[in-house]
């Protein structure tokens, strides 16, 4: 029988996790759905930091290191490995891997020594990583496998894979999965952290859904498919399978060019070519990152293409130009200003629609009025400082939806979202769609961005090689993500 690594027995904290019961033994790959993302956090820093709790207790690897009697807030032999890493950027990999390893207490360094050793470990996990390279040049994927190398090394028990699609690209999170299942072949056990359950049933042994801070299914290998998935996320699927959406998404597409992104070369872009009809969603899938970062600093007008032209309704966008919304990743605290007013964040970009905006004090009046109804006391709050992220979403989407920008560009728009926000953000871009605005989503993987796209472009090496329109979507289950029904 394999050893029970870790364990929790009824653990409560007051507000967030309500008698959570979660296990993980040797050498087992457990996955976290969350429906929603209440008390995940908690969670980790109960598993992670000995965080105080308020009733039951906490095992790790036959010790008991936490309950509810006596708390011990001592961080326990675990890896967390999200989007920042523990990693020193300005450091080689062997240092990394020894210089700064705990207990390492040698005087005198044997450099030759430490880079023999660490290319026995890179080589032992099939990396061609040179051992001599600055970690900081990396790709974040390198970083991953350094981090888990760092770990084996450490005699670490067990990792955390913190919501890792939302930075690695697909081919990656393949690659990736497999060194997982090479490491738990070996004994190291991991809590596999994601917001998509076909994408935690590729790697899981089995999975766990979180929902208000209980976990609410345990789910073994016979019950980890997308029935019993159905039955837990009715409200989701029944939502995308509505026949309002399939009107929204299936009807005829107009000719009309709103974008014209043609024939650009800058960086790492190669003779990019992207056009978007008016009311049309395009999902960009940048497979190896080639174009995203590059892309978005010639629509912000940052920068001058070495050849090719951007077009918006037929003349070329202008830094700051209001028909064009771009939103980031890490959206929509990002997107709004913290400091200012409710009412102040949604008229902010809407003075190329309403004149004189800011000097009629009636034309306010008249706007927040109308948004109570939708917003409630909330749009007379003065500065956005605690409010949750489905607050600050619909913030937003009433910003969004009276900028009317011609041009919507979002970046990553489902990363790290649980359930009911991915819900949320489909009705949001469904909403918009309507209005008549046309869309591109850049993203590294689909999660549920075809669920919004009338077309999805495949980009490669800074340009695009693929193009697939929404009919085409059922043919490409080999991609991670959900596919429209």
């Amino acid at each position: 029988m394999k050893k029970e690594i870790l364990q929790l027995e009824k653990v409560s904290v007051t507000h967030s996790l309500d008698e959570v019961n979660f296990s993980v033994k040797e050498g087992e790959i457990v996955g976290i759905i969350p429906i929603n993302n209440l008390g995940l956090d908690q969670l980790k820093h109960v598993i992670c930091d000995g965080y105080p709790i308020h009733y039951g207790f906490v095992t790790f690897n036959g010790n008991r290191v936490n309950d509810y009697m006596a708390s011990k807030a001592k961080r326990n032999n675990i890896l967390l490995i999200g989007s920042d890493t523990t990693l020193i950027d300005s450091l080689k990999v062997y240092e990394n891997l020894f210089v700064i390893r705990k207990g390492f207490a040698k005087h005198i360094i044997n450099k030759k020594v430490l880079i023999q050793q660490t290319q026995m470990l890179l080589d032992s996990v099939g990396s061609d990583i040179n051992p001599e390279a600055t970690v900081g040049k990396l790709t974040q994927y390198d970083k991953v496998t350094i981090e888990l190398i760092k770990a084996k090394i450490g005699y670490v028990k067990l990792v955390i894979i913190d919501y890792i699609s939302s930075f690695l690209l697909t081919d990656e999170i393949i690659k990736l999965h497999s060194l997982i299942r090479r490491m738990s072949g070996d004994g190291m056990s991991f809590i596999y952290i994601c917001n998509h359950h076909q994408e935690a049933f590729l790697i899981c042994d089995r999975c766990y859904l979180m929902k208000e801070g209980r976990m609410i299914k345990n789910l073994l290998p016979h019950e980890m498919n997308d029935e019993v998935m159905n039955h837990f996320s009715y409200l989701f699927e029944n939502q995308l399978t509505s026949e309002e959406r399939k009107e929204l998404y299936s009807g005829s597409i107009s000719k009309i060019k709103e974008c014209i992104i043609k024939n650009i070369n800058y960086e790492s872009l190669k003779d990019l070519t992207i056009e978007i009809n008016k009311q049309e969603t395009v999902v960009l899938l940048d497979s190896d990152n080639s174009i995203i970062e590059n892309l978005v600093t010639l629509l912000k007008d940052d920068a001058e293409a070495n050849n090719g032209f951007i077009t918006l309704n037929n003349t070329p966008i202008e830094k700051g130009d209001r028909r064009i919304a771009i939103i980031d990743k890490n959206y929509p605290a990002d997107s709004l200003f913290l400091s200012m007013s409710v009412m102040d964040n949604i008229l902010f970009c809407s003075d190329h629609k309403l004149k004189k905006i800011w000097l009629n004090k009636n034309i306010q009046r008249s706007i927040g009025t109308s948004l109570e109804k939708k917003l409630g006391k909330l749009v007379h709050k003065k500065d956005l400082y605690g409010l949750e992220n489905d607050q600050l979403f619909e913030i937003l989407l009433q910003k969004l939806l009276l900028q009317k920008p011609d041009l919507i560009v979002m970046i990553q728009p489902f990363t790290s979202l649980d359930m009911y926000q991915r819900l949320k953000n489909i009705e949001g871009l469904d909403l918009l769609k309507k209005n008549g605005t046309s869309m591109l989503l850049l993203t590294l993987s689909l999660s549920d961005t075809l669920q919004v796209a009338n077309r999805l472009l495949i980009g490669e090496r800074g340009t695009v090689t693929k193009e697939f329109t929404r009919n085409e979507f059922s043919n490409l289950s080999y991609l991670h993500g959900s596919l429209p029904k």
